[in-house]
């Protein structure tokens, strides 16, 4: 699982990629643009992995953009398929999370 988000990457860059209908959603409530989240791909923090899920195995990533950052989840369903999926989008909670949006506070 160490690589996976080189994989997902790998499909962003190659184009194979998909917004679910629920990010799609999240997107447009927040005015967040999804070409200025594919612009953040390089320099993404990756936050948590999730070994499964419904949307296969997935991770949670901090992507800064111009307006501020954000937290998005990118996933594929297994190994063999051929598109990477934005699956949801967030506004990191400033009571939950540190400063930087990368650590989890203490409940």
């Amino acid at each position: 699982m160490d690589d996976l988000a080189d994989r997902i990457r790998a499909r962003i860059e190659a184009g194979r990629v998909r917004v679910s209908d629920h990010a799609q959603g999240r997107l447009s409530e927040r005015g967040i643009l999804f070409s200025d989240v594919l612009a953040s791909v390089p320099a993404w923090t990756v936050v948590e992995i999730y070994v499964t899920g419904r949307m296969g195995p997935s991770f949670l990533a901090r992507h800064v953009l111009s307006a501020g950052t954000i937290h998005a989840v990118w996933g594929m369903m297994d190994d063999t398929a051929v598109h990477a999926v934005l699956v949801t989008v967030y506004l990191p909670d400033k009571d939950k999370w540190d400063e930087h949006s990368t650590s989890r506070r203490e409940a």
